[in-house]
């Protein structure tokens, strides 16, 4: 049986983006202001590498699929990441969370010595969308599935919440924050502020963090208040939240070119720092909430193994990671454990490379 899968495409972004965006130069450090908010930590705690899409079904193929056991041997990570998806925009799909509730395989996840990290999205192949995350169904959807985590969860480890991903596409403009967009920013906002309280108040330990699609901060145009320009609006929102998540998705290789715009393509390395540059204006805990190349149809895992590969060799390099750590990245996990399945390109070589170096670093 499979669980929790997100069953879109990951979406016309990956299409449509690389055409009308180039990455800009990162933003010196040295010519930040940065702004921290007063419930940050001081110091962040080591890195916490986690995995998805279905905890249920990796689970199971642990045990039956060799192959599988080496992604977990390899990978290690120490949270799993699930999804709460809803794809009518007005109501999430809480029937696999009743039954991994009712069976007792949430609790399972946890006696196995893992944490659980919750993503909630909604479908935006029809715009605009957003409607069910500023609903009060996702209120309620979001305070059973945290009754849930904490009966499963009695020793109170951190669990992880990452709200409303990919959300600034999902009205028209979209990733701009205009008069028309606004008071569906708003209303988003306020929504995710009680959510958060709902979370909090039965598990007051979590991490709960919007997540952002990671190509916003690649492309700006102030006029119009889209892409980085959408930021700025956000930022008390930002602070009062326990950190920051963004994923990141790009399907081509650092430097490879990309023919829609005859450009070479800066890369998801590039991209995640810019991502922790920008938001360290907000905040200092950030959070990949869920890393995949995703030319579906280059491998029929969701994502291109040889773009992976190229990219841990990348992340891993002591300059990368320091700066990284520097700004407040201490969470990546991996979108879909079946990319990794018997090494393509090296990708699991690749992964396990980084997993070792920031556990040695972290």
């Amino acid at each position: 049986m499979t669980f929790l899968q997100n069953r879109s495409s990951r979406r016309k972004f990956c299409r449509t983006l690389l055409a009308t965006s180039l990455v800009s130069t990162l933003i010196p450090a040295n010519c930040r202001n940065n702004v921290i908010p007063a419930n940050a930590a001081n110091s962040q705690p080591k890195w916490l590498l986690g995995l998805g899409a279905d905890p249920y079904r990796f689970l199971g193929e642990v045990q039956s699929n060799p192959l599988v056991e080496a992604i977990a041997q390899s990978w290690s990570p120490q949270f799993l990441s699930a999804w709460l998806n809803s794809y009518d925009n007005r109501q999430g799909d809480l029937h696999p969370w009743r039954q991994l509730h009712h069976s007792g395989q949430l609790s399972t996840w946890f006696n196995h010595g893992y944490t659980l990290h919750i993503i909630t999205w909604e479908n935006d192949e029809s715009l605009p969308a957003g409607d069910y995350h500023i609903s009060q169904q996702y209120l309620d959807d979001i305070e059973q599935l945290a009754r849930y985590v904490r009966q499963a969860n009695p020793d109170h480890r951190v669990t992880y919440w990452t709200l409303a991903t990919e959300f600034s596409y999902w009205r028209l403009p979209a990733d701009t924050y205009n008069d028309t967009t606004a008071p569906y920013y708003q209303a988003l906002m306020a929504n995710l502020r009680r959510a958060r309280g709902i979370i909090k108040n039965y598990l007051p330990t979590a991490w709960v963090a919007p997540s952002w699609g990671g190509w916003i901060v690649t492309f700006d145009d102030p006029l119009r208040g889209w892409g980085r320009s959408m930021i700025p609006p956000f930022a008390a929102f930002l602070r009062e939240m326990d950190g920051i998540a963004f994923q990141s998705m790009r399907p081509r290789r650092t430097d490879e070119l990309d023919p829609s715009n005859n450009l070479p393509d800066p890369g998801n390395p590039a991209q995640i720092l810019q991502c922790c540059e920008v938001f360290s204006h907000y905040h200092n805990s950030f959070m990949v909430s869920h890393y995949e190349p995703c030319i579906k149809e280059n491998h029929p895992n969701g994502g291109r193994a040889d773009t992976v590969a190229d990219d841990f060799q990348r992340m891993m390099q002591p300059e990368w990671l320091h700066y990284a750590m520097s700004l407040g990245l201490n969470k990546f996990s991996l979108m879909h454990y079946g990319l990794y399945k018997d090494d393509p390109y090296g990708a699991l070589t690749a992964a396990t490379t980084f997993q070792q170096t920031v556990r040695q670093i972290g």
